[in-house]
């Protein structure tokens, strides 16, 4: 879900940025956002889902990797960052409006594939 996500996310705001101008009209400035808006919202899914783990284990067994809260807390922040049209820095103050959403998504695109390869090296609960 996290690797859906991101791919969604990024789809939806390069066709929002690429159709902003005269050439792409409100059609594809709309399906950007929506896309986009797809894509945070299963991100944000896939991201929850990384703090489920069972917490209690038979003797002997290692408990399974789980993401801490704060990295999740930090990584939701990102999405709706890059999502929301509130940024610290406008987006008109071109390119340094765009390198704030960009280095938020750098980040996040990072965490996200440290937190997936930390738990494809943990010991798998049963099912």
């Amino acid at each position: 879900m996290i690797i859906a996500g991101l791919v969604a996310l990024v789809a939806g705001a390069v066709l929002l940025l690429t159709a902003g101008g005269s050439s792409g009209g409100p059609e594809l400035t709309v399906a950007g956002a929506a896309v986009m808006a797809v894509g945070a919202l299963v991100l944000i899914a896939g991201l929850l889902r990384l703090r489920r783990a069972s917490r209690r284990t038979a003797a002997g067994v290692p408990e399974p990797y789980r993401t801490g809260k704060g990295k999740i807390i930090a990584m939701v922040a990102a999405v709706l960052y890059i999502v929301s049209p509130i940024d610290l820095v406008p987006d008109v103050l071109l390119p340094v409006g765009i390198v704030d959403d960009a280095t938020a998504l750098t980040w996040l695109v990072v965490a996200a594939g440290q937190e997936l390869a930390r738990r494809s090296r943990s010991p798998r609960r049963a099912r």
